[in-house]
């Protein structure tokens, strides 16, 4: 009987000597610091276009870029929709030009907007409206 005491109580003390020294992997899977993370399919990356949009253009535009008669300055003036077949033929970069020089009664958004951005609201137009 004390022999199997004796064997018992050295198996604990090997056991728990073991368990003490054994490396553990941590099981962290956050991002480590500096290292860029994963990107979401949630992310709206023209959000940045949409806010653009909603603040520079949604006036005469409308909200779903179908233009027509706007009050602008007291004065009544006829907008183009941005999905009717002209502006969906017109190359990004004529729309670019249009929207940082204006064009006819459209006013000229370079100082008010970034090329970047400018680039960005192509893409939202022909994304949101064109179905490009």
């Amino acid at each position: 009987m004390k022999l199997i005491s004796f064997v018992l109580a050295c198996v604990t003390i090997i056991l728990l000597a073991t368990a003490c020294t054994e490396t553990v992997t941590p099981t962290n899977t956050s991002t480590p610091t500096g290292a860029a993370p994963a990107p979401s399919a949630s992310v709206d990356e023209l959000a940045n276009a949409r806010a653009n949009y909603a603040k520079n253009c949604e006036a005469c535009h409308g909200p779903k870029g179908e233009g027509g008669l706007v009050k602008v300055d007291n004065k009544r003036i006829k907008v183009a929709s941005l999905k009717a077949e002209h502006a969906i033929k017109h190359t990004d970069e004529k729309l670019m030009k249009t929207i940082t020089a204006g064009e006819e009664e459209m006013p000229a958004f370079k100082d008010k907007m970034k090329q970047e951005e400018i680039a960005e609201m192509v893409r939202f137009i022909r994304k949101n409206f064109q179905g490009k």
